[in-house]
């Protein structure tokens, strides 16, 4: 297990200024769980980020004028094949955080064994959630949901030595020395492929789990992009009378991902609304993702895929889906189009 924080620094400029005509932390206290492009590509960047050190995320934030302080576990057991890694950004001000969860990394095998571990684990009564993913809730519910209750009361997510102390420890003193001008009022949930399913998961258990009860009333918005689907039908189903209009699930052109897992792995559903990538950006889409019929022909069509773009007379060679739709940039790409074009409908 790893626990870091890192603290602001107003000496680390990240990417240029620019980028804070965002307004992200106004349009975030002004959302009322409606969807909306400047967040949509803030929590792209916060996903296709999270895949590196918690410093660069953090910096990444702060350079669309997210002043943060982010708060980051990893959590690791091979015997379980678990792997995860969860970030928490907090507003200098304390009213807004993100709470993001870092996906498949291409040479983390442990990832790959999470993703293929699909036989369903019990999560109350008939519903029931993808194994690896049940497994790999923990930053959740202990780690992270002990960071947010501080937030709710308006302390520091942070610690004033990056140190690691007890889940249960009381917070101490904010790391910069200042008071918070707000508790929590504003949280996103975000990731990218396995990321985005963790992102959704822990949202069910926001809405379900009684300990979590404070917290609900600040979710404002759940972004996936790639996201598999995670659970069955009865799971999903019940889905839809607690957060299902807060999730928006993105995937970008022939993504296999979320086609996965396949019929014979069991029956899985998608929830929530979906957006498919287009020359306009992100539109919504009234029929969900068709499934992949095996995980033996994904993997196949997957290789042509490769060679494909090794091969430039054979690149206009139509595949149903691809996983390299599924790097994180392609869904940064789309979102800052999507952004784009809608400020100039604005204008």
């Amino acid at each position: 297990m790893f626990v870091t924080n890192v603290q602001r620094q107003e000496e680390r400029k990240g990417a240029p200024a620019n980028g804070r005509a965002l307004d992200l932390l106004g349009k975030m206290d002004r959302n009322e769980r409606a969807y909306d492009e400047t967040i949509a590509y803030a929590l792209s960047l916060a996903s296709a980020w999270s895949y590196a050190d918690p410093q660069t995320l953090h910096d990444v934030m702060n350079s669309l004028g997210f002043e943060n302080r982010c708060y980051a576990v990893t959590l690791s057991n091979d015997a379980v094949s678990v792997r995860t890694s969860a970030s928490l950004l907090q507003h200098v001000d304390g009213s807004a955080a993100i709470l993001c969860f870092r996906g498949t990394e291409r040479a983390n095998l442990i990832n790959r064994l999470t993703d293929a571990s699909v036989e369903p684990d019990r999560l109350r009564a008939w519903e029931a959630v993808q194994g690896g993913l049940y497994r790999s809730r923990m930053p959740m519910t202990r780690y992270i949901a002990c960071r947010l209750k501080r937030a709710m009361k308006g302390q520091s997510i942070v610690d004033q030595k990056s140190e690691l102390v007890s889940v249960d420890a009381p917070a101490r003193s904010d790391a910069t020395g200042e008071p918070l001008k707000s508790g929590l009022k504003a949280l996103y949930l975000t990731g990218h492929g396995l990321g985005g399913a963790l992102a959704a998961l822990a949202a069910a258990m926001i809405f379900q789990d009684k300990e979590h009860e404070s917290i609900r009333d600040v979710v404002r918005g759940v972004y996936t992009y790639g996201q598999p689907r995670i659970g069955n039908e009865i799971f999903a189903r019940k889905r839809k009378d607690t957060y299902e209009h807060l999730l928006f699930r993105h995937i970008h052109a022939g993504d296999s991902v979320p086609m996965f897992p396949p019929p014979s792995f069991g029956r899985f559903d998608h929830f929530g609304h979906e957006l498919r990538s287009s020359a306009a950006g992100w539109v919504f889409s009234e029929q969900p993702v068709r499934r992949t019929s095996t995980a033996l022909f994904r993997s196949t069509v997957d290789v042509l895929a490769w060679v494909k773009q090794q091969l430039p007379l054979v690149r206009r060679l139509q595949l149903p889906f691809s996983s390299d739709d599924h790097a994180p940039h392609r869904y940064v790409s789309v979102s800052q189009r999507s952004l784009r074009l809608r400020r100039s409908e604005l204008v």
